[in-house]
């Protein structure tokens, strides 16, 4: 499950980081995908619940994203016309279905700002496409954080027991 997981990421970032456009129809693969890794992990009322607080984390996000955002242009403004494209938000719906709640904010936040370093980065050396693959990057980030997963048995991206560990 993990490597067909692993090979769903690999070809989002392939796609995003080479045509800055993903096929819509890999979100909700990769959800199913990582719906049932969890699933096996935690059963089904751990899988539902931590996606609920992940996609409720999200909405809040996208929601404060479009104010802020009509806000500056002072009208109502959709977020995904120019600011935020549909595969970035599709990527973010479906990573919450393994992430446990505090791992789906601290990915968000690290991935975010990872990949920020990265447009900064590269908007000296590239300058002929201005749109930042995000749903891409964070794919491969997410990729990486599994892998990390794996050799690292006192981590578990889809519990939060690792930070009672560290508390105590």
């Amino acid at each position: 499950m993990q490597i067909l997981i692993l090979i769903c990421l690999a070809f989002i970032c392939y796609q995003d980081m080479l045509y800055r456009a993903v096929y819509w129809w890999c979100f909700p693969i990769l959800a199913i995908l990582l719906t049932i890794l969890k699933y096996n992990y935690t059963g089904t009322e751990q899988t539902v619940t931590d996606a609920a607080y992940g996609l409720l984390f999200l909405t809040s996000q996208l929601f404060i994203l479009w104010i802020y955002f009509s806000a500056k242009h002072k009208k109502l403004i959709n977020i995904t016309d120019n600011h935020l494209g549909w595969g970035d938000v599709l990527f973010l719906i479906a990573i919450p279905f393994y992430l446990s709640p505090v791992n789906y904010v601290l990915f968000y936040v690290v991935s975010l700002i990872l990949v920020l370093l990265y447009a900064l980065t590269t908007a000296k050396l590239i300058t002929n496409n201005k749109h930042i693959p995000l749903a891409g990057l964070q794919a491969a980030l997410l990729g990486i954080t599994m892998i990390i997963d794996y050799v690292t048995p006192s981590l578990s991206l889809y519990d939060d027991g690792w930070l009672y560990f560290l508390i105590n």
